[in-house]
């Protein structure tokens, strides 16, 4: 009996980006900077935008929901999450406490993209090296604005801890 063949299946790339940072604190301040709220404020997000309002539930299978808005200081250049009243949201999906952070990432300024980000931490000479793996991504333009948002977050992480 003659067996059909099915179509070859056609891929959907997806696009990643991983980053790499030693910031001078010990592990736990940086850790407790992704899991605190009024921490999260003070650095989460583009340079070009604030971070008015955060709610974690830091816990596998809790919710987050981080809020945006422009910063009227900030340089007008850097990815700007689309505009006023921008939220990023999902869930946590493995925690390690102070060494890794995974959840998924939605937001309401690219409907539809639904990516994982893991977040992991390791002891270095001189402080503590935070890695970024932000994955799943639908096009090369979200990857590289997400790219430049997160480089602005460690921008900010590391002043504020290395103050």
């Amino acid at each position: 009996m003659p067996t059909l063949e099915s179509a070859p299946t056609k891929s959907v790339p997806t696009f990643m980006l991983s980053q790499t940072r030693v910031i001078r604190a010990p592990r736990a301040r940086v850790y407790e900077a992704w899991t605190n709220p009024e921490t999260m404020k003070q650095w989460f997000g583009p340079s070009a935008m604030r971070t008015p309002n955060v709610s974690l539930d830091v816990r596998v299978g809790g919710a987050y929901r981080i809020e945006f808005a422009p910063n009227q200081q900030a340089p007008s250049d850097d990815h700007d999450c689309g505009g006023t009243n921008t939220a990023a949201f999902g869930q946590y999906t493995q925690i390690v406490p102070n060494q890794l952070l995974q959840f998924s990432w939605s937001s309401n300024w690219q409907p539809g993209e639904d990516s994982l980000v893991t977040v992991s931490l390791k002891d270095v000479d001189g402080g503590t090296e935070l890695t970024i793996l932000h994955e799943n991504f639908n096009t090369e333009e979200s990857r590289d604005a997400h790219n430049n948002g997160w480089a602005g977050s460690f921008d900010k992480l590391a002043r504020i801890l290395e103050a």
